[in-house]
């Protein structure tokens, strides 16, 4: 399966973005899409270090106790049966890295998974980009912690307590 060329562009911008140290790639496809981020780290003095590991190697996920900067995961899923994905996408929310982004055929029938967009949703992931290729579609999603959840405006210390309030109602 070939996964569009612009798709890799796009995640090698997400990981430019995070200014990632930390990679872990999970999946068939080589990390050479990665090789001008490497490089352009390099130039800067900068330390990057990618961590690839394969479809067949995908146990040593349970093991890993590195943490990432970024986890990229592509022609991974469609491998997968659903349980086991759900597996995959907990570990390395959990665990792994505080931010990740996954590519997956969304049309694709017959395979594994089948993945919905609300299994993907329920996991915090937010869709990044749609891609068409030899008739299927492909989507990029990423999770990020600091995108999950925005602080509302009611928590803040102005509406913890009110001190001129106390004793005179029991509720």
């Amino acid at each position: 399966m070939t996964y569009p060329a612009n798709l890799f562009f796009d995640i090698e911008t997400l990981v430019n973005v995070a200014q990632a140290e930390q990679i872990l790639v999970l999946g068939d496809n080589l990390p050479s899409f990665l090789d001008n981020y490497v490089a352009q780290k390099a130039l800067l003095n900068q330390q990057c270090q990618v961590t690839h590991l394969a479809n067949a190697d995908l146990d040593q996920l349970w093991l890993e106790e590195t943490r990432y900067d970024v986890a990229i995961v592509a022609n991974l899923f469609e491998h997968l049966d659903k349980a086991k994905g759900m597996q995959v996408l907990s570990r390395l929310r959990d665990v792994l890295c505080p931010q990740y982004c996954i590519c997956l055929p969304l049309n694709k029938t017959g395979n594994a998974s089948e993945w919905q967009l609300t299994d993907l949703f329920s996991f915090a992931l937010s869709k990044v980009a749609s891609y068409m290729q030899d008739g299927v579609e492909y989507g990029l999603f990423k999770y990020n912690i600091n995108d999950y959840k925005k602080t509302p405006d009611w928590l803040n210390s102005d509406n913890w307590a009110n001190p001129q309030m106390w004793g005179k109602y029991w509720w």
